[in-house]
């Protein structure tokens, strides 16, 4: 599995005025600079929380989708729990063929391209084929409707691929973009504002205690 970048942030979650209001600066000698560490801080709380905080527009490629498991040896791996999760609880369908997207909060599912077995050629998937799970984090895909699967694909590199778009609304005049993040950026542009050495590299511990309540913490990987 692999995640790229195809459209970068048109817009920061802090603005630059924001930005020198909070370091009181009034001056404008500095305003690329400031710039430069506003990106910087929001990548390095990406980082950190596992979050899409400015709106992007990734891709997700996998050499396959995970294809339906259900045998006794798999019905053994895992306890009964794993495969009662509540939209989805009457079959084993659900669980291995479900597939997570990184980078939360999702925003929607642009499109979903694979490598068609039969033929080789590249096919867009209707989007009534597949189920989207936007209110977890990460989101969540199944074939949709219940009990179908994903389509087979040919065996080479990122067969099949999942383009979409996440992160909040970055208008700095919304209130998409959680208070907490907000701060931490600006705490973070005025710790590296005001000490340029190599020290100022880490997220000081008090920006990171504004941020662990964000960090997206999934240790169960999609299968397959």
């Amino acid at each position: 599995m692999n995640l790229v970048v195809v459209a970068q942030p048109t817009s920061e979650p802090v603005s630059l005025t924001q930005a020198k209001n909070f370091l009181r600066v009034t001056i404008t000698d500095d305003d690329v600079l400031i710039g430069t560490l506003i990106s910087a801080a929001r990548e390095a709380v990406e980082t950190f929380t596992g979050r899409s905080i400015a709106t992007k527009q990734y891709r997700q490629g996998f050499d396959a989708p995970p294809y339906f498991v259900d045998s006794v040896v798999s019905q053994m791996a895992y306890p009964p729990a794993y495969y009662s999760l509540p939209m989805y609880s009457t079959a084993m369908w659900n669980y291995s063929q479900m597939i997570k997207l990184f980078a939360p909060p999702l925003i929607s599912v642009d499109e979903i391209e694979y490598t068609d077995s039969a033929t080789g050629n590249d096919l867009i998937l209707d989007p009534s084929k597949y189920l989207v799970d936007s209110d977890s984090e990460p989101a969540r895909l199944f074939p949709g409707p219940a009990g179908s699967y994903w389509p087979s694909c040919l065996f080479v590199p990122n067969a099949f691929r999942v383009t979409f778009t996440a992160g909040y609304d970055t208008d700095p005049s919304s209130a998409g973009v959680p208070a907490d993040i907000q701060l931490a950026i600006m705490m973070l542009v005025a710790n590296w504002y005001e000490n340029r050495g190599e020290i100022a590299a880490d997220i000081p511990k008090n920006i990171q205690m504004l941020l662990w309540s964000k960090r997206v913490l999934d240790c169960q990987p999609t299968r397959g």
